[in-house]
């Protein structure tokens, strides 16, 4: 049989072209993307059901299944590691070279795995690779590609050739039924007349595996490729052309009127007019160019502020249609740069397909301890404080209330600071309870009330204690010995599937959604856990996101809210549908967004001069697939002005002025032909927002407050909430505020030991280092820096005095104001160096107090923050936002 190309021009108008319409309705149809499927599929009805029609990417996982399929994935990932792990200088490196490129190789798997398959769904042959082009990189890359051909790793690269008939038959149907099966209407009968050719639609980015599908399946079918070009518009097509030019067989043009913005009634024409322009513009027909007033374009400052756009359209839409939100969007955005969506993923996780399995706590849990296990100790070695955190807050180490272990180590955690495993953690815990155990002292106890890790009570000590000590022993269950096992990964699967089933399954008491998840896993898990393969035990943790991820539900497939440009063909149909209420929203239009391809070209360390330097293969599907990647820079400028030009509802242009500290301009084709800024800003600023905040005082006792309760509250509302009404203590935390408690510990002793003593630098400084020495034991973090700063500051406040005065009652109270605010003075260099806490530690009766603070004022009060720079010695700073809102 044969490939052959077929080209059309208005997407409108399949069926006014008999001979075309003809070939193309009855036979199996396979789209670029889903999008063109629901736009064909919206347009012509039940002439392109689903189960006739789907995505080539369906076709190709059907032809190759095991190739594309995770077992296979995971055996060549190991395989590949095999050799980097042991190359040598037989590589055609030096020793030094051969370090240095084995490091960077293992620390970029997934790309070396992605460019090795490519260089065998190419048929490369080594033979053609002129070496003396190469880069070190490359020349490595090249033995690994020899290694596998010449030993017998090369049968976990073979892709299946030589399909009969049958095979590539049931290859269709199962790509069909598949797409049936996942749709909502399954029921229906699909009825194939002609299969004797198929269609291929829109492609434009041919990966290998596409091009050896077409391939095989033209030795038994007519292959029809399919796209939209029109001749009007030669240049800004020829894309198309030269990457379909390389198919080397027969280009047929399917004559039909070739679409021109006529009817200045229509809401489409303004955004149909501009397409003609662009086009026109680029086909260098400047003089036929007509715009009667500039081109309206939106500026977002930066991706920020595009993302909130987005995000009230999408909130809008929600409430209208919860099921189906994207549907009810009457705006929709194609963007040159869909990086709003990483922004967006975070406020609306549902609306990006379900939720995966290692973003689950239990997935976090596995991430955490694979990220800790060091395989040369064997043990868990802590190089991240949060993996600890991950671990103590899934859900998975006994706890006697949920979330219980994850806000004793909240509290605990800067005690942890400096520890490297978690026997140094559990030998600081068991400091601490024996320090508690210890302090008789009331005014000692009084001081260690402000340190988070002796607020926790003995129950929760023990506790964290023992969760510790479960989680070395399960890490030491996956982990231990891995690397000195053979068939390493098929034990470690064999174990996760047992635990997975037994421990989880069987004994936790989970919802029925994560229930379904953990058997797909499992299911996953199947495909892998007879594989024999033994492998480093980071190749074990880079293919974690093969192995520990469920099948994909139906339905349920990764979705977006901002799409790219690749979508727009397929949905500018569905603007025919409902024109009125529908625009399209074509945002990112600078030159960076729309000319620069922010991904590489080709995988590293593959690149351009690779393919086209260091190699000249005859074989089509290389030249096709080659160009194909190197054209994709000229995809995003026909994508637009197909989208303006054929959108049958309104538009609306924006672009985003910043990225980083590069300030950018709209698109050069927009501001040749006319354009006018309107600030998304200007639109928003003088909107009222409402006042949301919910935080009320309930009523119970609010109890008596002291002249400190009230310092608070006239430092910060919000301060005198967290620490006051919440806390009922001034708690630091983290370890820059416990190292400035120490400083104030050690000299208020200091101050209590030598009133009345005789001056004497001397006796000061070796007073300052024993009291540090004995009070250091309940700041195990504190380091050598640490003792020389504390010592230098006390000793510089001090010193230089002939006797050490007798503390009054004013001096033990600004010895306790240090104790909860740090500082009784405080400068700002942004005010002049004006003391900002002046006025704020007045003396007051606590009859006023009562007043100030009264339970009346304190319902009403919303609490808002204060901020200055006393936010930075604020014990609850880390929790609230006015504290990152106003440093730098």
């Amino acid at each position: 049989m044969s490939i052959v190309i077929y080209t059309y021009h208005n997407p409108y108008s399949l069926k006014e072209n008999q001979e075309l319409w003809n070939e193309i309705v009855n036979c199996p149809y396979f789209c670029v993307s889903q999008t063109l499927v629901n736009g064909l599929k919206t347009l012509y009805g039940k002439d392109f059901q689903i189960g006739r029609v789907t995505t080539v990417k369906n076709l190709t996982d059907a032809v190759y299944k095991y190739w594309t399929g995770t077992a296979c994935a995971v055996k060549q990932h190991t395989d590949i590691d095999n050799i980097i792990s042991t190359a040598s200088e037989r590589c055609g490196l030096n020793a030094n070279e051969v370090e240095n490129i084995r490091k960077s190789f293992l620390f970029n798997r997934d790309e070396v795995f992605n460019s090795i398959r490519t260089m065998f769904e190419l048929r490369m042959d080594p033979h053609n690779i002129v070496e003396k082009y190469l880069t070190p990189e490359q020349k490595f890359i090249v033995f690994i590609f020899n290694e596998i051909i010449n030993s017998t790793k090369n049968k976990d690269f073979v892709l299946k050739e030589d399909f009969t008939e049958q095979e590539i038959d049931e290859a269709i149907i199962s790509a069909l039924q598949i797409a049936k099966d996942n749709s909502s209407n399954a029921s229906e009968k699909v009825v194939i007349s002609e299969f004797d050719h198929i269609v291929i639609h829109g492609v434009h980015q041919f990966s290998p595996l596409m091009l050896r599908t077409i391939e095989e399946v033209a030795k038994y079918k007519k292959v029809i490729l399919l796209f939209n070009y029109q001749e009007q518009y030669k240049n800004i097509y020829q894309t198309w052309i030269d990457i379909y030019s390389s198919f080397d067989c027969k280009m047929i043009d399917f004559k039909g009127n070739e679409f021109h913005p006529t009817d200045s009634s229509t809401i489409s024409y303004e955004g149909n007019m501009l397409a003609q322009n662009m086009g026109k513009l680029l086909e260098g027909r400047k003089e036929d160019i007509t715009v009667e007033k500039p081109y309206e374009i939106i500026e977002f400052d930066n991706m920020t502020e595009f993302a909130g756009y987005v995000a009230k359209i999408f909130e809008e839409a929600e409430r209208r249609d919860p099921e189906h939100p994207m549907s009810a969007m009457n705006e929709q955005i194609y963007a040159a740069d869909s990086s709003a969506n990483d922004i967006l993923k975070i406020y609306f996780p549902e609306q990006f397909g379900e939720r995966q399995f290692l973003n689950y706590p239990l997935g976090h849990f596995f991430i955490a301890v694979a990220n800790m296990w060091d395989s040369e100790t064997n043990g868990i070695l802590i190089s991240d404080i949060n993996d600890i955190r991950e671990c103590l807050s899934a859900g998975i180490l006994v706890e006697t209330s949920p979330g219980r272990l994850a806000s004793t180590f909240g509290k605990m955690e800067s005690l942890f600071v400096g520890c490297l495993s978690v026997d140094d953690m559990l030998s600081r815990i068991k400091k601490v309870r024996k320090n508690k155990k210890f302090i008789s002292d009331d005014k000692r106890l009084e001081y260690v009330s402000h340190i988070s890790y002796y607020a926790v009570t003995k129950d929760e000590i023990n506790e964290l204690e023992q969760a510790l000590n479960d989680l070395e022993e399960l890490a030491s269950f996956f982990y231990e010995d891995f690397e000195k096992r053979p068939n390493n990964f098929k034990a470690f699967y064999k174990k996760l599937k047992q635990y997975l089933q037994e421990e989880i399954l069987d004994e936790r008491d989970l919802g029925d959604e994560f229930i379904d998840i953990i058997n797909r896993v499992l299911t996953r898990l199947d495909e892998v856990e007879n594989i024999d393969a033994s492998a480093s035990f980071e190749c074990l943790k880079s293919t974690m996101s093969l192995y520990l991820v469920q099948e994909t539900k139906p339905g349920k497939s990764a979705n977006w809210i901002v799409r790219n440009y690749e979508q727009i063909d397929g949905d500018v149909l569905r603007t025919a549908k409902d024109s009125k209420s529908q625009i399209m929203h074509f945002a990112c239009l600078t030159d960076e967004d729309i000319d620069a391809v922010k991904t590489r070209e080709f995988s590293w360390p593959l690149n351009a001069d690779f393919f086209e330097v260091a190699q000249n293969p005859v074989d089509w599907k290389y030249q096709v697939f080659v160009k194909a990647r190197k054209e994709y820079k000229n995809f995003k400028r026909y994508a637009l002005i197909y989208g303006l030009e054929f959108n049958k509802g309104k538009y609306k242009l924006s672009y985003v002025k910043r990225d980083g500290d590069l300030e950018r301009e709209p698109y050069y084709l927009l501001k040749i032909l006319g354009i006018e800024k309107k600030r998304n800003i200007d639109r928003i600023i003088n909107r009222k927002l409402e006042d949301v905040s919910d935080i009320q005082i309930k009523d119970s006792s609010l109890g008596t407050y002291s002249m400190y309760d009230y310092y608070r509250y006239r430092i910060c509302k919000k301060r005198f909430l967290f620490e006051t009404l919440t806390e009922g203590n001034t708690v630091y935390k983290d370890e820059f505020l416990l190292a400035k408690y120490l400083e104030i510990w050690v000299e208020n002793e200091i101050k209590e030991s030598m009133q009345g003593l005789p001056g004497s630098e001397l006796v000061l400084v070796e007073r300052i280092n024993e009291k540090y020495d004995e009070l250091k034991k309940y700041f195990p973090f504190a380091m050598n820096v640490n003792r020389i700063d504390i010592v230098n500051n006390i000793k510089n406040r001090l010193g230089s005095v002939k006797k050490y005065p007798i503390l009054s009652e004013e001096d033990r109270k600004f010895m306790m104001i240090r104790e909860l605010f740090i500082y009784k003075q405080l400068k700002n260099p942004r005010k002049f160096n004006r003391d900002v806490l002046k006025d704020k530690f007045i003396d007051i009766s606590p009859s006023k107090i009562e007043e100030e603070l009264s339970k009346e004022k304190l319902v009403g009060d919303n609490f808002r923050s204060s901020t200055d720079v006393w936010c930075q010695y604020c014990s609850n700073r880390e929790i609230c936002i006015a504290y990152y809102a106003q440093v730098d």
